[in-house]
């Protein structure tokens, strides 16, 4: 519990230096997506989705914080029974708007909401469309003070909201001969539990094609960790892209309960041939009836 207490006296510390820094005015910028898709499913009903995202991003140079706004405008009720109802969205294909991260910037230290640990920084995977990542198992900690010891290295306090245990994390990257090499290590600081994860991860250029994957180990909540993931990136043309990942959990479920056909393979192909993006995406699960296919077409902007 003396490791709480002072990485609450780290964070309080980095508060107090952020005050006295001076700000810039940013204008935010606009990301996003918008297009059509239609999935078909190995078991359950196909369905036809719009591809709406708008990301708000704003940098003041202080602080650094993403808006995002995805789902579908599909509307629950077709007509209005009284005059001044309102018209309800449709629960199952909700347009949700979340506050993605915002934390504040001060020299080397960083602290807010972040979206997601640095643990995850060097789980390195290929650009497939769905990226069902589930292999990524984590203590789920966003909230966090961040070090950037330099341009390698960030060691961070990062806890889950509303949790009142946190974990002491570190990232390590470097890069030679075009070959980058990632370590990550974590320990959640509870006395009732384990909870500690070693990550490896590897971006390899492999002729045209570009290597991804990586090794998590550990234990969390007691349950054994051994997932791993790996991809390819092969960009054939300018307009054709091709990218195939494969993930999988090969730990417990539970203490002492082995995890069983949690592997899945997803093989994507992108073709841009002007402003737009055509795509396909099959996702092959070991579990039975849970394939499932997407193709689309999309315009980032």
């Amino acid at each position: 519990m003396k490791a709480i207490k002072l990485a609450s006296v780290f964070a309080v510390s980095a508060v107090a230096a952020a005050v006295s820094t001076t700000t810039f005015a940013a204008e935010p910028v606009f990301k996003g997506t918008a297009g059509l898709e239609y999935k078909s499913q190995e078991s359950g009903s196909d369905s036809a989705v719009s591809r709406g995202e708008v990301n708000i991003i704003g940098d003041t140079g202080l602080v650094y914080f993403d808006l995002d706004m995805e789902g579908s405008s599909v509307k629950k009720n077709s007509k209005v029974k009284k005059l001044g109802e309102s018209v309800e969205n449709d629960p199952g294909q909700d347009t949700t708007f979340s506050l993605d991260e915002i934390y504040v910037k001060t020299g080397a230290v960083q602290f807010g909401d972040f979206d997601g640990t640095i643990l995850d920084n060097v789980a390195y995977n290929a650009g497939v469309e769905e990226d069902n990542d589930h292999a990524k198992d984590d203590f789920g900690n966003d909230l966090g003070v961040r070090y950037m010891v330099n341009d390698n290295l960030t060691v961070a306090f990062e806890i889950e909201e509303g949790d009142n245990v946190g974990s002491l994390n570190a990232a390590y990257t470097t890069e030679f001969s075009g070959v980058t090499l990632g370590v990550s290590a974590g320990y959640k600081m509870s006395d009732d539990v384990d909870n500690q994860l070693l990550t490896v991860g590897v971006k390899a250029p492999l002729g045209m094609a570009t290597l991804s994957s990586f090794v998590r180990v550990g234990s969390v909540n007691d349950a054994d960790v051994m997932n791993t993931g790996i991809g390819l990136d092969l960009p054939v043309s300018e307009e054709l892209v091709l990218a195939a990942q494969y993930y999988t959990k090969g730990g417990e479920s539970s203490k002492g309960v082995d995890e069983k056909d949690q592997g899945r393979t997803e093989f994507t192909a992108y073709y841009t041939p002007g402003d737009v993006t055509f795509y396909a995406s099959y996702l092959a699960y070991e579990a039975d009836k849970s394939d499932y296919s997407v193709v689309g077409a999309k315009v980032s902007f």
